[in-house]
């Protein structure tokens, strides 16, 4: 049931609002693109190119800023983490080892590491970048392969009175591709495909509707490969793709249970209300069941007086409005897909991932981000890369360096000093008078030519090209010489973690939205793990060991021996079970629900950097040596950068000796001989 007085959506209201959200983001896309030419090197305006040129000069660019993009980068790279769930109790682990091993495989399926570092580079250089994750079933239509998309911030359109980070406050976020094959069209949606055959293109008229030429906006993400790429052939029959995520307020009934305190939705009105009329019609039932025993106690004990009778107990003291039947608006997440040119929407439909993902399929990343009051062109500001600030620095340093070269090769070859006539070969003087090795003769009777001392480099140009680059450092917040290790080779991993972590000061605020971002996203897969996997698959990813571990077989006693050791339950071939399957698929199912974060689990990331591991190897080593006894070895060996084969046997050798211990110390000592 849709909100009261809300308007049906509409491709013309759709088109409205899509206006409107491109409007207040037309100045931050410009802006963007500009700082990906300027970190790639176009720091010269089209306008002094022009008269260098004029002036035969070619101009020269000192670029400082993609260096030390290419150091931000290279730590983001080198200090990856993994996706981990950490238990919220100690009842918990078991779900959350669980989580995370299907996490690291759906990572690793995915490939998202790479693709978060990628967006985790057009982030810190343009200020913004997104993921989306979608689930490819061209293999397996009940199990899809997990897939990140990286989306360029000129191909997402939030609502633009949105202020929080991951768009949890806006009400719509569009979606642009363009030049989709019909094709691919039809695949994306073939409940449309009557409608998308009709139509012949559909594009986006940009000088209508935007009053802008529209060539940012990102291409179709699919293959660009092929004899047609360029040709007019790959754009016929091509269409504009607008997807409108946005919230439809429905109306949902929930059963609240004053007693636990908790709320589940029910599947409708009439289901709820049966539920609590069976409560408490059960309630009613019991008091009635009660009577009668009572009567019937009543009846036995007049029959046989002086015999005493056993009172039937009362029933438990339930409460017939503990449960509440709640009606509530609630926000659906749904997709209203539209092409320019097609009259009918697409699509209009509740988003694929929902209920289990109540946000929108977007992660974004924001290298810099504000949410103070600015409006209008102003806005723009509130997002930023490193390029954007350095920009005027690195132009001024460019122009200095320019101007003292220029400097120099006009006063280099300053020529000779001498008086009329004094060349015996005034030609070749001008032709080779300053090339090296050049024999000059001078007629008998004059003086001897002098050759006319170069003007000094400008000391003022060297200083503001020393300044300004040294202005480009300050304003980037990268401490290279604490970023980059020490000469003698010398440092530990803490170390060397330490002294990282103090030049990253002020370029911290990169990797905390960094990781606030990744976790969005694990957030998001650890939502859709059940569309990913099934119990038998999840048991694949798993592994045998990892069942045996967790899940032991019941054990039974030996029937042909009844006095010997306990023996593992048979399955339904009579051979033995390895591990308890049934208890296995339960705890499997419940990861699978997509309702784990809500109660058992949270999202968090574990440490993957080599650098970093070694740093807390060292660590606990230290705290074991100033504490012994404290810290298990078991906890040791496993945090050390042993291969982890070598740890097994580590494990399993302490493993053993332990249990050796344990049967030793319950063995009883044979008592003192006796003596005569």
């Amino acid at each position: 049931m849709a909100k009261k007085n809300e308007k049906k959506l509409t491709i013309e209201r759709s088109v409205a609002d899509f206006k409107l959200a491109y409007q207040a983001k037309r100045k931050l896309i410009e802006r963007e693109k500009s700082d990906f030419l300027f970190a790639l090197g176009e720091q010269w305006s089209d306008e002094d190119k022009e008269k260098m040129r004029a002036s035969g000069i070619t101009p020269v660019t000192d670029n400082r800023i993609q260096p030390n993009l290419f150091l931000l980068t290279g730590l983001e790279r080198q200090n990856r983490a993994d996706f981990k769930a950490f238990p919220q109790g100690e009842e918990d682990g078991l779900k959350a080892e669980i989580a995370s091993a299907l996490f690291k495989d759906a990572i690793r399926k995915s490939g998202y590491s790479y693709k978060s570092s990628e967006q985790f580079k057009d982030g810190v250089t343009c200020g913004e970048s997104h993921l989306e994750l979608y689930l490819d079933n061209t293999e397996s239509l009940t199990n899809g392969k997990p897939c990140w998309q990286k989306i360029d911030g000129n191909s997402i359109f939030p609502d633009p009175a949105t202020r929080e980070y991951d768009f949890s406050d806006s009400r719509y976020v569009y979606k642009v591709k363009l030049d989709i094959a019909k094709g691919d069209l039809i695949s994306l949606f073939p409940d449309a495909k009557k409608l998308i055959e009709k139509a012949n293109s559909g594009k986006l008229d940009y000088t209508n509707l935007l009053k802008s030429e529209g060539t940012h906006l990102q291409k179709r993400d699919y293959s660009k490969s092929g004899d047609n790429e360029g040709t007019d052939e790959a754009h016929e029959e091509s269409f504009d793709l607008i997807e409108r995520y946005y919230k439809k307020w429905v109306e949902r009934v929930f059963v609240g249970d004053y007693k636990s305190g908790e709320v589940k939705e029910a599947e409708d009105l009439e289901t709820a209300e049966n539920f609590v009329n069976e409560y408490r019609a059960g309630i009613e039932n019991d008091k009635q069941l009660h009577a009668q025993a009572v009567e019937r106690v009543a009846a036995q004990s007049a029959m046989t007086p002086g015999v005493p009778v056993e009172q039937p107990p009362a029933p438990p003291e339930q409460n017939p409005d503990r449960f509440i039947v709640i009606k509530r608006m609630v926000p659906e997440i749904w997709c209203f897909a539209h092409v320019p040119g097609i009259e009918e929407p697409l699509a209009d439909k509740r988003a694929w991932f929902y209920p289990k993902w109540k946000q929108y399929p977007f992660i974004p990343y924001f290298a810099r981000f504000s949410t103070a009051p600015l409006e209008g062109d102003e806005r723009h500001l509130l997002v930023q890369g490193v390029v954007h600030g350095v920009k005027g620095a690195q132009e001024k340093h460019n122009k200095a360096e320019m101007l003292m070269l220029r400097h120099l090769n006009t006063s280099a070859n300053s020529g000779w000093l001498s008086e009329e006539d004094s060349w015996v070969d005034q030609n070749k003087v001008k032709k080779f008078g300053t090339a090296a090795g050049v024999d000059l003769e001078y007629r008998t009777g004059k003086p001897k030519p002098e050759r006319i001392t170069p003007s000094p480099l400008s000391q003022a140009h060297a200083q503001i090209a020393l300044d300004s680059a040294e202005s480009i450092k300050a304003q980037l917040g990268i401490n290279a010489d604490l970023l980059a290790a020490n000469e003698s080779g010398g440092d530990s991993g803490r170390a060397i973690a330490l002294r990282q972590k103090q030049g990253l000061l002020m370029v911290q605020e990169l990797f905390d939205n960094h990781s606030r971002s990744k976790q969005i996203a694990g957030r998001f897969l650890l939502s859709q793990l059940g569309e990913i996997y099934d119990t038998e698959t999840a048991i694949k990813v798993l592994g045998e060991a990892f069942m045996r571990k967790n899940f032991a077989p019941p054990m039974v006693a030996n029937p042909e021996d009844p006095m010997s050791e306990l023996v593992p339950m048979t399955d339904e071939y009579g051979k033995p079970m390895q591990y308890d399957k049934e208890m296995a698929e339960l705890a499997i199912a419940e990861v699978l629900s997509g309702n784990l974060e809500e109660y058992d689990v949270s999202v968090g990331e574990s440490v993957a950097s080599e650098t970093q591991r070694l740093a807390n190897s060292a660590e606990l080593t230290e705290i074991a040596k100033t504490y012994p006894g404290i810290i298990p070895p078991k906890v040791l060996i496993k945090n050390s950068q042993l291969p982890e084969s070598v740890k097994a046997e580590i494990l399993a050798a302490i493993q053993q000796a332990e249990e050796m211990a344990a049967q030793a110390a319950q063995t009883p000592k044979p008592g003192p001989k006796e003596t005569r």
